[in-house]
């Protein structure tokens, strides 16, 4: 048995001197300041890239295909109006058959809303948080802006319109001639317009594109635009409903009546129509023939150009009535005629008075007027069914020796009088 037993060794630990702990705290002092230092700087450095910015677009901005990162919005602006003068100097060229047609885009006026584009792509991201603007700059992330064409649809206007104006071809309405109791009807043919709601709807579709072509071709379409007098609605003409003749003897005032009688010849009414005899005779004067004949002013018998023509006027006016038309505007002689009844005259100057009546019938009707051998006659030609079968009569009544009154009465098929009405009172001055 060994007795020797080995020494115990106990270790010391040594504390670190106060020189110890000052230079580790002076170590993480600096580490300390050196970080906060750094993270000042870091941050300062942030800020002034953020402030950068406020007045600039964001990175990754494109404008179509163009990059605008960091643009002011003078230099955006610039960029923008590169890009529309571009676009405005694009033609379009409107094709209508054979004819051509070809407009600007400048002169269409195009252009784009700067200000309002402007602003938006400037905008972007202004409203964020300072995190948020530093990470949209450091990390942006591309994306695209487009714009859209602005013009005057005033100009498109103005510019179909003289497109329309040269191409259009306009219909040619039926017309219905009577003579010697033959009714003739020549067929009407058929016009063309431009379709222009078409045309500017495509010319819109054209500016809009911003990728179009230099020069844009478009199609006009013509449509067709039917007479508003057709073939069929003049064959329905096929009955003189009236006539009246009156006489006159040779001399001045029968070249007269003759001349005024040739001018009017045959006169279409529509329904809803409405004849004007001075109208239709036009101006009394040496240039159209006329000569001068007795005429009635101012109570007195004195000469003057177209005199006699009131002939004309009277002779229509009795026609007129037995057609079943009521004047709208009628008036009587300053003094009596010998060719008509006393109230059933009808007086007419080189404007005023007028005998003007109405077409009050479905049916289209036809004053016909000639004068041969001393005689005026005065037609009126529409439908067999236009008045119904009813067949009018006026009569005039002597109240005095200068003075009338005119009635206008209907009868039916059986002679009865089924309807009477009262016109008017014609008052005449003595010669």
């Amino acid at each position: 048995m060994d007795n020797n037993i080995a020494p115990q060794t106990n270790e010391v630990v040594t504390k670190p001197t106060s020189k110890l702990k000052k230079i580790l705290f002076f170590s993480v002092l600096a580490v300390i300041i050196l970080v906060a230092s750094t993270a000042a700087y870091v941050n300062s450095e942030n800020k002034k890239l953020v402030n950068s910015y406020e007045d600039k677009v964001y990175p990754g901005t494109f404008v179509f295909d163009t990059d605008v990162s960091g643009f002011t919005k003078s230099e955006l602006h610039t960029v923008l109006e590169e890009k529309v003068n571009e676009i405005s100097s694009r033609k379009i060229n409107v094709t209508i058959g054979d004819s051509k047609f070809e407009k600007s885009y400048l002169n269409l006026e195009t252009t784009i809303d700067y200000d309002t584009f402007e602003n938006e792509v400037l905008s972007f991201g202004k409203d964020k948080n300072f995190k948020e603007k530093l990470a949209l700059i450091k990390e942006p992330e591309s994306r695209s802006y487009g714009y859209e064409v602005v013009y005057s649809e005033a100009k498109i206007s103005e510019f179909i319109d003289t497109i329309a104006e040269q191409v259009k071809i306009e219909p040619i309405n039926a017309s219905i001639s009577v003579s010697w109791d033959s009714v003739s009807v020549t067929e009407g043919q058929i016009g063309y317009e431009l379709n222009k709601d078409e045309l500017f709807n495509n010319i819109k579709t054209a500016l809009q594109d911003i990728h179009g072509d230099e020069l844009v071709s478009i199609e006009g379409n013509l449509k067709e635009v039917d007479p508003e007098i057709t073939a069929e609605a003049l064959k329905t003409v096929d009955t003189k409903i009236s006539s009246y003749t009156t006489y006159f003897q040779p001399g001045p005032s029968g070249t007269n009546i003759q001349i005024g009688a040739g001018m009017i010849g045959n006169v279409l009414l529509m329904p809803g129509d409405s004849f004007s005899t001075v109208e239709a005779i036009g101006p009394t004067t040496p240039e159209y023939g006329f000569v001068s004949a007795n005429t009635y002013l101012n109570g007195k018998v004195v000469p003057g150009y177209g005199g006699g023509v009131c002939q004309i006027s009277s002779t229509i006016y009795n026609a007129e009535l037995r057609a079943g038309i009521i004047p709208d505007f009628r008036t009587y002689h300053e003094m009596t005629v010998g060719y008509v009844p006393q109230g059933l005259d009808a007086t007419i100057g080189d404007e005023w008075p007028d005998l003007v009546f109405t077409n009050p019938y479905d049916y289209p009707v036809v004053v016909n007027v000639y004068a041969s051998g001393g005689s005026i006659t005065a037609e009126f030609w529409s439908n067999s069914q236009a008045t119904g079968g009813v067949t009018y009569e006026p009569k005039a009544y002597q109240t005095g020796a200068l003075s009338a009154d005119t009635y206008l009465y209907g009868y039916n098929s059986a002679g009865e009088c089924i309807s009477e009405v009262y016109l008017d009172s014609s008052v005449y001055k003595p010669f």
